[in-house]
């Protein structure tokens, strides 16, 4: 064989299913024009299911939920490994309970900031602390599975990465020498990809009035099976949500009220640790005066 000059045209075997599916589709429209044309003649009387008369004030459950997690407020964390907040240097970059709560009040008053809360306002503010590294990385991992804050994520990985480093030393790795066979699969080339999803798409749409054949009544068993399952799924979801808010270990928490001076002033009336925790992180969160009951409740304020 030698080389010659190509001319890139869709595949004819492609096209040949494509073609293999049109009677089928053709038919599907005008029977579809029919079964709309026999609804209408259907008498629209129809029993009621009697759930539905239980299931009455859902919409309003559904609003109240959306009022309850629709609330709009701001979020502040510190950690040590922030700029202008943490202690130390390099690999070292420590924050003390102490301080972070300082950080936090200091927040609440920076005029540089075009997101700072103002007003009266309601706050919720976490604060946790260990007195070493590998416990303050374990916090950390704990905490951001309930609260995957960018910030906390951040500080997380890099307090990980820390660990790592006093446990590791550091390899650079080699380059890779020539080319390598790779396993691929052809639907990783993007025309390949467009080809198959179109022809696909028909061949799906003729395959669904094969499947009609079946039994009706067998396909309403199987689909009444289905919701109760999909019943007993959606509440065991919540359940287990419910069973994953446990204690992340020795947390302290603050609900405060007031204009930003206010708060500022609470968060740093009180210290629930010293500087030995060396180690700490905190959340801060506000908003307009009720709308923290999520967060209030969650952490028993």
């Amino acid at each position: 064989m030698t080389w010659q000059s190509a001319q890139i045209q869709f595949p004819p075997t492609a096209k040949g299913l494509s073609d293999a599916v049109d009677a089928a589709l053709e038919q599907g429209k005008g029977e579809i024009t029919t079964a709309l044309s026999r609804l209408g003649e259907i008498s629209p009387s129809f029993a009621m299911n009697p759930t539905a008369a239980t299931a009455i004030g859902s919409a309003a459950n559904q609003n109240a939920l959306v009022e309850l997690f629709g609330t709009d407020l701001r979020a502040l964390v510190v950690h040590p490994y922030q700029e202008g907040v943490g202690q130390g240097e390099s690999y070292t970059r420590h924050l003390s309970a102490p301080n972070a709560q300082q950080a936090l009040a200091g927040k609440l008053g920076d005029a540089w900031d075009n997101h700072k809360p103002s007003g009266p306002l309601e706050a919720v503010c976490v604060l946790f602390a260990e007195q070493s590294l590998r416990a303050f990385a374990e916090r950390l991992k704990a905490v951001c599975q309930l609260f995957p804050l960018s910030e906390l994520c951040e500080a997380e990985h890099r307090a990980e990465q820390l660990l790592r480093l006093e446990s590791e030393k550091s390899v650079l790795p080699g380059a890779p020498l020539g080319g390598h066979w790779r396993p691929r699969r052809l639907t990783q080339l993007q025309t390949a990809r467009w080809a198959s999803q179109a022809i696909g798409a028909e061949i799906a749409s003729a395959h669904g009035y094969e499947v009609e054949n079946s039994n009706p009544l067998e396909e309403l068993q199987a689909l009444a099976a289905k919701k109760q399952q999909h019943l007993d799924t959606i509440r065991a979801t919540t359940e287990n949500l419910v069973a994953q808010f446990t204690a992340t270990g020795n947390t302290y928490c603050l609900f405060a009220t007031g204009e930003a001076r206010q708060i500022a002033s609470q968060i740093t009336a009180t210290r629930p640790f010293d500087h030995d925790h060396g180690f700490s992180a905190a959340m801060l969160f506000t908003a307009a005066p009720g709308e923290l009951t999520v967060l209030q409740e969650l952490f028993g304020l």
